[in-house]
């Protein structure tokens, strides 16, 4: 055999050689770019966070599975129905007059307090009194020292809400009440307003330390006035 043929079969063996030691060789895989690693990364991180969803979520089913069932109950077995009642003309008629006459206390127990007083009654004006527009009226109540004080000069009537129907807000007490005496008292000079309506006034009697003393239990009622003011 010529050289060049020998030299020809030795390439051809050494290229064959070296093809079958490629083919043998373990694969390395490819090095990841910083890019491919972070998708990676987060990926995992995401997969993560949707497991531990998921387990959350069962165990919350799982909770409420095992709970009681609960029907929610009426406030009452029976609850009573409202009845409403249809004023007649015998029931007005008698809301009408109790709402315009004044509450009747009974008289306070003498002897218990300096400065009380029992309301007796009205003199003039009663509640509910119809006049014009503009009309010059008083008003009297009757009223009794059921106190241990002696009422003085220093002791007035004053106004505590309502009208004052163009007065100063402040009555006198014409002279002294030693206790378990009677008087009468006056609010004068007063005039009806020019709108018609239904007015309202209310007093007491004011000590000279600023107090002011109504009557009935706990002297918390006052001396009233109510008139109707009318162009009729």
């Amino acid at each position: 055999m010529s050289m060049s043929k020998k030299m020809k079969w030795m390439v051809l063996g050494l290229l064959g050689l070296s093809l079958i030691l490629a083919a043998c060789a373990p694969s390395v895989p490819p090095t990841p770019s910083e890019a491919e690693v972070a998708q990676q990364v987060a990926a995992t991180q995401q997969a993560k966070a949707t497991q531990n969803s998921v387990e959350t979520l069962v165990a919350l089913v799982t909770q409420l599975s095992s709970q009681p069932t609960w029907t929610p109950q009426p406030p009452c077995p029976v609850c009573p129905t409202q009845v409403v009642q249809v004023p007649t003309a015998a029931t007005t008629a008698e809301s009408t007059e109790a709402a315009q006459s004044t509450p009747q206390a009974p008289a306070d127990q003498p002897g218990t307090k300096c400065f009380q007083f029992a309301f007796l009654g009205d003199v003039d004006t009663p509640p509910g009194t119809v006049m014009k527009p503009g009309t010059k009226f008083s008003k009297t109540w009757t009223v009794k020292n059921t106190g241990t004080c002696k009422w003085t000069s220093d002791y007035d009537l004053v106004i505590i809400g309502g009208d004052a129907f163009g007065t100063s807000k402040r009555g006198d007490i014409p002279w002294e009440v030693l206790p378990g005496e009677t008087i009468d008292l006056t609010i004068s000079d007063m005039t009806a307003p020019m709108t018609a309506g239904t007015y309202y006034s209310y007093w007491m009697i004011g000590a000279p330390d600023g107090a002011r003393i109504g009557y009935g239990p706990a002297q918390q009622w006052s001396l009233g006035i109510q008139i109707i003011v009318s162009n009729d």
